[in-house]
């Protein structure tokens, strides 16, 4: 009798064919941001980078014109427990957001993303920090909660809270349990996130100017047109739903783990 084909090199083809569909299907600028954050972290957590060539470090960036740092400072997160958790939560705010607040409206949510981790910046300059991880995570975070305040969380299993504390209980965490000091680069985020809020959103949506509109090169860039008369649940009128009203924080029980500082 001629023997069976063993039919585990198609089993692992069709997995592999699997995730590429999904993340074919994850929103641009969230793809962009899983992949980038995930290839900076383990190129530097194995040495393969020395993380000081992604730090924010200005003579570099002013006399060198090393301008990688602009973006690889807000992608390090580190190689362990905590910047897994870090990631995954980072890939599910950013998801809903780019699903829901700016569906259809790419150029949009990269002008956010641009905005805010340049608001960022001038923390090097308060605190001395070179790292801005934390805080795009606590910006992106940040955006969701404001979206969405009365959403409950149910966070580590067994604490439930209303989604406008989120970022708070984060900060508290992240000082508790991982730097043991005030996390800056979180700070700088949640502030960030909150100008940006008030501006394009609340602004508007009280008869104000949007003083902040996405520059007419984001979209020539994304291949999107601008659409100044439109109305969306989100930048014109300000206003964001869900139909979910249960957000569960991803990475079950815990969200920290014996992570580095990282600014």
């Amino acid at each position: 009798m001629a023997p069976r084909p063993v039919s585990g090199g198609r089993d692992v083809a069709s997995d592999g064919a699997q995730i590429a569909n999904w993340f074919s299907n994850v929103p641009t600028c969230t793809r962009f941001l899983l992949a980038s954050t995930s290839a900076v972290s383990v190129a530097a957590g194995l040495h393969l980078v020395s993380p000081y060539y992604f730090a924010f470090i200005w003579t570099g960036i002013w006399t060198k014109f090393q301008i990688w740092r602009l973006l690889t400072s807000v992608l390090l997160f580190p190689l362990d427990l905590h910047g897994l958790l870090c990631v995954i939560m980072l890939y599910q705010y950013s998801n809903e957001l780019e699903r829901q607040e700016f569906v259809g409206r790419t150029a949009d949510y990269a002008w956010f993303l641009i905005f805010c981790t340049s608001i960022m910046f001038p923390g090097h300059w308060l605190s001395g920090s070179i790292f801005f991880a934390q805080g795009l995570l606590m910006l992106v975070t940040t955006l969701w909660a404001l979206n969405r305040p009365s959403t409950i969380v149910k966070f580590m299993f067994a604490f439930q809270f209303p989604a406008r504390y989120l970022p708070y209980v984060l900060m508290g965490i992240e000082y508790l349990f991982v730097l043991h000091s005030f996390p800056y680069s979180m700070a700088y985020g949640w502030g960030a996130a909150q100008l940006y809020y008030y501006i394009a959103v609340d602004l508007p949506a009280r008869g104000g100017i949007n003083y902040i509109p996405t520059p007419q090169l984001v979209y020539r860039v994304l291949g999107q047109v601008r659409r100044p008369n439109a109305r969306t649940r989100y930048g014109s009128t300000g206003v964001a739903t869900t139909s979910n009203p249960i957000h569960q924080t991803p990475g079950g029980g815990h969200f920290w783990g014996a992570g580095r500082r990282l600014g």
